[in-house]
This record gives structure tokens, sequence and C-alpha cells, in this order.
């Protein structure tokens, strides 16, 4: 495959990056670690009259403790790999470092970006998918002012978010496991480092021997991760051992086919990975 020609720019600030953003439109593209954009662009599934790099931007890397609201803030150019094995993260909010564990190979995790993720917006992925359970909150900005949108409302369908044109991904706030909290991430991939066939993401909070809360989420079966609310509410005041019998019809997933798996199947595996991830986080939660 050939690629068109395409300008390189990089940017000194984030108001730079959005300034070009303005200048070429739809035809410039972003370049953080480029670990979706360049495939894209190689394969000829996009075209760009200029890309825009990002990757040396100050100050928008760092991990920091959690602030008094209880959150910890995570850079948008924060790798898979720094997110992996930061010990911060690992104390504070294990469920997301695990997640970050999963992605791709080494390569990916070193290059790819929390930011370029949730941007791009990929329903397989892992870290919009942690992000969505968690109910973590993303800051972005036109260079000019400042917003937040909900992890959950950011990804709108495939490859297709809420973002402005001329919008970046700056940081995100994820709130800090509290006290009680049992966590797990489960995924099926058909290889190690494959895009995933069904994933799960599970909090846990347990008192006296039952659910007392309970966030879950699911990913690759569907345009977009998915946040089971019906059955949060039907794990409330459950034992462990109700938990598989609380995994019933899951209303409103309707798993595409595609080169990984079929549908079917993606509803087959579903309920087993979702059984899995509550047994686990459940365990974590009585041992915290």
């Amino acid at each position: 495959m050939f690629v068109r020609p395409f300008r390189y720019e990089r940017a000194g600030t984030v108001a730079d990056a959005c300034e070009m953003l303005r200048s070429y439109g739809d035809e410039g593209r972003l370049l953080a670690g480029g670990q979706s954009l360049l495939p894209m662009v190689n394969a000829g599934l996009l075209e760009c009259r200029a890309v825009i790099d990002i990757s040396r931007l100050e100050g928008l890397s760092e991990i920091t403790d959690i602030d008094p609201d209880g959150f910890l803030h995570v850079g948008a150019l924060a790798t898979h790999a720094q997110l992996a094995r930061d010990e911060t993260l690992q104390r504070h909010q294990p469920l997301a470092a695990e997640a970050a564990r999963h992605i791709g190979n080494s390569r990916v995790r070193n290059r790819g970006t929390l930011g370029g993720s949730l941007a791009h917006a990929d329903p397989a992925a892992e870290l919009p998918l942690v992000m969505t359970a968690l109910g973590a909150v993303v800051s972005v900005t036109d260079g000019r002012s400042l917003r937040t949108i909900p992890a959950e409302e950011l990804p709108l369908s495939f490859l297709s978010t809420q973002l402005a044109p001329d919008e970046v991904v700056t940081g995100v706030r994820i709130p800090a496991l509290g006290a009680g909290w049992g966590w797990s991430f489960v995924e099926l991939s058909r290889r190690t480092g494959d895009f995933a066939v069904a994933a799960v993401a599970v909090l846990l909070r347990t008192g006296d021997g039952a659910v007392v809360e309970a966030r879950v989420g699911v990913g690759a079966v569907g345009e977009r991760p998915v946040r089971l609310g019906a059955l949060e509410v039907a794990l409330s005041g459950a034992g462990r051992k109700d938990l598989p019998g609380r995994v019933r019809t899951l209303e409103g997933i309707n798993p595409p086919s595609d080169s990984n798996a079929t549908a079917e199947y993606r509803r087959l595996v579903l309920p087993v990975l979702l059984r899995r991830a509550l047994d686990e986080a459940y365990a974590r939660s009585e041992a915290a």
C-alpha cells in the first residue's frame, strides 16, 4: 500500500495543536503514540493532509497522587506501559493498571497512550472500557477553553467520539479505589495481544457477606463500551454463591460478528467472563 504524501507538524503546546487542527480541518490528524493512526494510514483506511505530532508536549504524561476529592490525575500522554507499572496507580486503582497490561505487545504498550486510546474509541480497547466502568472523567480543550466529559459518554459509536474537530484530550480524572472494594479485569482474545473477543471490568464493594455496590462494564460486544446497569442493580445484596445466578439475559447487548468471533460466540462467552470477574472481584473485596 502506497501512502499519500502528508505534512508533518510538531506542536509546541496544546494550544498550537488545537490551532493546527482548525487550520487543517478534517485533513489533520493528531499523532501521540501512533499505534492506531499509522496502521490505519498504512492500510489505506485513513488519509490525511497533515500529521500533528503532540508526543513531546510537556506536562501531559504525569500520574499524580490522590487529590482531596479522591481522584488520581493521569495525563493523556501517559503510555500503557507507564500505567501498568506506576506504583501510585497499582496501589490506588489496580483495575486500570491491570487492564493496561492486556494491551497489545510491549511495543504497543511503550508507544500507545491513554489519550490516544480514548480518542480512537475502539470498542474492543481495554482502557475505554475500564474508564467507563470506573466513572472516570476526561478533560479536553480546544486551546481556548476547557471542558470535561464523563468517560462513559465520550464514545458515540465505533471509532467515533463527541470530541470536536479541534479538541485535544489532556488528561483523565480516575477515582481511587476506596476501602472494601474489589476489582477484576477479564478478557478473551484469540491470542495474547490480539483484539478482545469480549472483555469485562468489574468493581464490587461488599459488606456483611453481600454485595453493597457494583460497577460492571463490558467491551468488544457493541459499538462502544457498555455499563450493565440492570446487572449492577441485580447484584445488590447477593452473596458470593448467588453471583452466577444473577448473570442472566444481558439486555441491550447485541454483539457484532467480525474476523475475531461471531456474534453468537460472543453471546455465549460473555456470561462466562462475567461470572469469573464477579467471583474474583468479590474475593478481593472480602480480603480488602
